[in-house]
């Protein structure tokens, strides 16, 4: 009778994804190519394999065994020479084989592959230490290897655009507050109050720049959220305040906003949430930013209206950014979220919808966006009460 061990063994010196199997599906020995193979599967695909292969132990009597057949039968049957090849070594080594089939099944890019199983026992003679050998087609751990080289030359693109961005963000920081720097040395203006406005602006964009650095380099690690419990109605009135008075410091610093409307709602009852605060804020941060920024300047007013509300038969918490500036096509509301992706001059270095996108995803909330070019843009955020 052979042991478990010498399995084990066999399979690591197989280049093709293998497992193997007792009758109630516990593992007895796989190798690394099925370990690769097995991550690029989701969970749909995994149940599916599962059922498929259940279907096979329990009643393998009822699959066509190409086992048996005539050997150029055989090679028809199966062109794939290195199961051939295994089932040889299986038998070489005094196992027994029998029941070879295959299943096609779908589990990458939606393609079919060829998934082969077949029995052996670890006496020849007798039937013990009954197992379930499955094998994969090489062609499957090609797509892998493929799936994997593209998802790492996406990986170096992404971090060579990260790289060229953090330089834009970190220039316009040093870029402000170096010209307003110079311009209070310089003496150019003397009112106490401009100078301190100044002063305010250089914090400002200091501590945005900051904030837009580490939630671009954290955004992507779910690790990194901290979630707790907040009084969204004190939090949220506390950011608007902020916000305006960031909007009435860049007035004073010739930042003119002119036949501009900024409202806003907070229902006052609105429900604590389970939410990472810091994260929260940057998203209205960006969302308002945007409002503000791409405002249309030909129009007699400008609006941006802020409301957050509660609404108890989704069981969320509702906030709307929408503003009457000048809107965007459809086809760019389909591409809002993609890093780096502007459609105006005004749009800077394209993070604030990414941001917003990424941290919603972690978060799980909802996003919609509604947008009519040269007429407006709305943004709705869903946020359940709590956190799972």
């Amino acid at each position: 009778m052979k042991n478990n061990y010498e399995v084990k063994d066999l399979v690591e010196l197989i280049n093709l994804p293998i497992v193997i199997v007792d009758k109630k599906q516990n593992i007895i020995a796989e190798n690394g190519y099925f370990l690769l193979l097995l991550k690029h599967f989701d969970i749909s695909k995994k149940v599916e394999l599962k059922q498929r292969i259940n279907d096979f132990i329990s009643k393998p009597e009822k699959f066509i065994s190409l086992i048996g057949q005539k050997t150029q039968n055989l090679k028809e049957l199966i062109p794939n020479q290195r199961i051939n090849m295994l089932i040889n070594v299986f038998n070489n080594m005094g196992y027994k084989t029998t029941h070879l089939t295959f299943i096609s099944i779908s589990l990458l890019e939606n393609t079919l592959s060829d998934v082969f199983i077949f029995r052996i026992f670890g006496d020849s003679k007798s039937k013990v230490n009954e197992m379930y050998v499955i094998v994969f087609d090489f062609d499957i751990l090609k797509m892998v290897f493929n799936v994997d080289k593209r998802e790492y030359s996406l990986e170096i693109e992404e971090i060579k655009k990260k790289y060229t961005v953090l330089l834009q963000v970190a220039n316009r920081v040093f870029s402000v507050v170096k010209g307003f720097t110079e311009t209070i040395i310089l003496g150019n203006y003397k009112d106490i109050e401009i100078i301190n406005n100044f002063i305010r602006i250089i914090d400002s964009e200091v501590s945005q720049g900051i904030k837009i650095l580490l939630s671009f380099n954290l955004s992507d690690n779910v690790d990194y959220i901290n979630v707790q419990k907040v009084d969204l109605y004190n939090f949220l009135n506390n950011v608007i305040n902020k916000y305006v008075e960031k909007l009435v410091n860049e007035s004073h610093a010739n930042f003119s906003y002119p036949n501009f409307i900024f409202d806003f709602y907070i229902q006052p009852n609105i429900p604590n949430v389970m939410v990472d605060p810091s994260k929260l804020e940057l998203c209205l941060y960006n969302l308002l930013d945007n409002a503000i920024k791409f405002r249309d300047e030909k129009k007699e007013k400008n609006y941006v209206k802020f409301s957050a509300f509660f609404e108890s038969s989704i069981n969320r918490v509702i906030i709307i950014i929408e503003d009457n500036g000048i809107g965007m096509t459809e086809d760019e509301v389909k591409q809002l979220g993609q890093i780096f992706k502007t459609f105006d001059s005004r749009s800077g270095i394209g993070l604030g919808f990414y941001i917003v996108f990424k941290i919603a995803k972690q978060m799980g909330w909802e996003i919609k966006v509604e947008s009519k070019k040269n007429e407006y843009t709305k943004v709705t955020i869903a946020i359940p009460t709590t956190y799972v």
